[in-house]
């Protein structure tokens, strides 16, 4: 019966290392109503400028997957939808537009009007 403890121990040791090489950032995860647990994936941008750009490099890639008569070209891709892969991509810029930012900066905007009418 050790035996048997003592290797449940190791397996789970072992485990437990597998997993911290698979992952080795903090995962966060969150539910939505339409959906299972979701988990969170976050990219850094150096500025808003950055963000502008990976936005609008993405847009110009569905653009052209639009534009395209074909399907995908590329063997590796065969089996993939492109209406669906733009429309995953489409969904990813979505999600990664600075809305919470932007309102702020129509604040912001806003406060430097006011208060250069009254100074003026």
């Amino acid at each position: 019966m050790k035996t048997k403890n003592k290797k449940h121990r190791k397996d789970r040791e072992t485990l437990d290392k597998v997993f911290r090489l698979l992952h080795p950032r903090e995962r966060k995860y969150y539910r939505r109503e339409d959906s299972p647990v979701m988990q969170e994936a976050t990219f850094e941008v150096t500025d808003n400028g950055e963000l502008r750009y990976i936005i609008s490099s993405l847009l110009r890639v569905c653009i052209l997957a639009l534009d395209s008569e074909n399907d995908f070209a590329s063997p590796r891709l065969n089996n993939c939808s492109k209406e669906l892969t733009i429309a995953t991509v489409l969904e990813l810029v979505d999600s990664i537009l600075p809305d919470a930012q932007l309102a702020s900066y129509d604040a912001i905007e806003k406060l430097l009007l006011a208060k250069s009418k009254r100074q003026g």
